[in-house]
């Protein structure tokens, strides 16, 4: 059931794979908006920060672009945000820059580091990028509402949450190692895999988010 006073908005602040989003979001029939100048968000219910790229080129790009302050206003106000692969990792505290390895300060909702996979120097480990349906463990809350546990997502990424908080409702999934492919606290949710190009079961998970409420 589509619930009809929901509206999103796409933050499209040049590192996500918006067309994806957009295809997704008129298959499920929920009204929308894609903003690439950061504005006021409160007439908006529900956020998406898509992202594909490094932390450190993402969160200059929205501290730049005046979008970091409009999604903390955001969430301040009530609204719920989701974060897909790079906006889920930009969800957190801190990231890494690609080339030093110097610690990055992020969006800061969440406690939490993201970095390269394997930080152990074993030769056995999987190669990255991380590219590919993969399993995922979740934890049947309300967002999960009629999606098989465990269930298949698709993937892109080299970097993880490799350190966080105790968020009792985060997913995992085993890539070399487990990590934390999905995040819920409170009205802040993201997800290491993309939903947009995971088939029906992504499908399910975005309307599930749109219609909370």
């Amino acid at each position: 059931m589509i619930k009809k006073n929901a509206k999103v908005c796409i933050v499209d602040y040049g590192f996500g794979n918006i067309a994806s989003i957009e295809n997704a979001l008129n298959y499920l029939k929920f009204d929308y908006n894609t903003l690439k100048i950061s504005v006021d968000l409160s007439n908006f219910s529900h956020l998406i920060l898509p992202g594909v790229g490094s932390f450190e080129a993402g969160i200059n790009k929205l501290r730049k672009s005046g979008w970091e302050s409009k999604i903390k206003d955001f969430v301040k106000n009530g609204g719920y945000l989701y974060g897909i692969c790079l906006g889920m990792q930009l969800l957190f505290k801190y990231g890494t820059n690609e080339k030093t390895g110097k610690v990055i300060e992020g969006l800061g909702f969440l406690d939490g580091t993201c970095k390269k996979f394997f930080e152990t120097n074993e030769t056995n480990m999987p190669p990255l990028p991380h590219v590919g349906f993969n399993q995922v463990k979740h934890k049947n809350t309300k967002i999960w509402e009629g999606i098989n546990n465990p269930s298949y997502f698709y993937f892109i990424h080299s970097y993880r949450v490799a350190y966080a908080e105790s968020l009792t409702n985060c997913a995992k999934t085993s890539y070399g190692e487990e990590f934390i492919s999905f995040v819920e606290k409170f009205k802040i949710f993201g997800s290491q895999f993309h939903p947009e190009k995971s088939h029906l079961t992504g499908l399910n998970l975005l309307r599930n988010f749109f219609n909370l409420k």
